[in-house]
């Protein structure tokens, strides 16, 4: 379960750098995730991630930052599911609509997440 954490830490790290420099392509790929399917897979990532944070928490340099980490991220994952796909949709569409400042300093916020991520997990 750790060597998952590590990977979806990574792909959060990657798909802020990926909103940083080429925000088109991540604006494609959150569209990838409007539909049915979208959701469940939008949801199963983060049920991996936040069980897979929980599991690695007790050797990692950060146990109890990765234990509330974990925890909300399971959070959000009940809350997408239990929020509907409408609702889910219309998320998708507010972020498609901010502007470029924004998505590029939430594609920082992303990446400093996922190296942080990574870093205390190793």
């Amino acid at each position: 379960m750790t060597a998952l954490a590590l990977i979806l830490s990574a792909f959060v790290a990657a798909m802020g750098v990926l909103a940083i420099f080429f925000p088109g392509r991540a604006n494609d790929i959150a569209r990838l995730f409007a539909d049915k399917t979208g959701l469940w897979v939008a949801t199963a990532i983060r049920a991996v991630l936040g069980l897979g944070l929980l599991a690695a928490a007790e050797d990692s340099k950060a146990p109890a930052l990765l234990r509330i980490l974990g925890g909300l991220i399971l959070i959000v994952a009940a809350a997408t599911l239990l929020l509907g796909l409408d609702r889910h949709r219309r998320m998708i569409d507010w972020w498609l609509a901010r502007n470029r400042t924004i998505q590029i300093a939430w594609g920082a916020a992303a990446f400093a997440l996922g190296v942080f991520l990574i870093y205390a997990i190793i």
